[in-house]
């Protein structure tokens, strides 16, 4: 790790705007749904049974990547595993209520978004910051879809404030370490 100098301004690592590129398309992944969900839900069961893999596999990797040397692999995985099973049956069920006429098409994206992202703060509760923050941005852009008839704006204002908040975040936390 190269020290810098005091006085200097410190700069924004390469791996903390790698962080934020995934996270921005990780929210970029779940906004799509949202916005698919409320064209048209009858084909987004694939979309968002994808969508939950995707953030289980990032998780795991950030889990994989925040531990290091120390990776419980089979453990940690299966932990994980577990967890995002959870989440997967729980968007699985929303369409068992939409086919039985419980759930309105029209909400399926809200529904999903809502638990994706608990799905994904609580994640991070047990494994990084950074997916509380990615859960608390999906939860607040789903909370506000259901508000706000022309929501892509606040879409990615959402999204932008996740960003900053996970690079602010980053470099605070490299600044303790140092």
């Amino acid at each position: 790790m190269v020290e810098e100098p005091a006085g200097a301004s410190p700069r924004i690592s390469r791996q903390a705007l790698l962080e934020a590129l995934a996270a921005l398309v990780l929210l970029a992944l779940a906004f799509a749904g949202i916005a698919a969900s409320d064209v048209s839900a009858a084909g987004t069961q694939g979309y968002w049974t994808l969508i939950t893999v995707v953030f289980a596999l990032a998780s795991l990797a950030i889990d994989w990547q925040q531990s290091g040397a120390d990776f419980r692999g089979s453990r940690s995985a299966l932990r994980l595993g577990l967890h995002w099973a959870g989440v997967f049956a729980s968007v699985q069920v929303v369409y068992f209520f939409i086919a039985s006429g419980r759930l309105a098409n029209a909400d399926t994206g809200l529904v999903n978004g809502l638990i994706l992202a608990l799905g994904t703060f609580l994640c991070g509760v047990h494994v990084s910051w950074r997916l509380m923050v990615l859960g608390l941005a999906l939860g607040l852009a789903t909370g506000a879809v259901a508000y706000v008839e022309q929501y892509l704006w606040v879409l990615l204002g959402l999204a932008l404030l996740a960003v900053a908040a996970l690079l602010l975040g980053t470099q605070l936390t490299h600044r303790r370490a140092t």
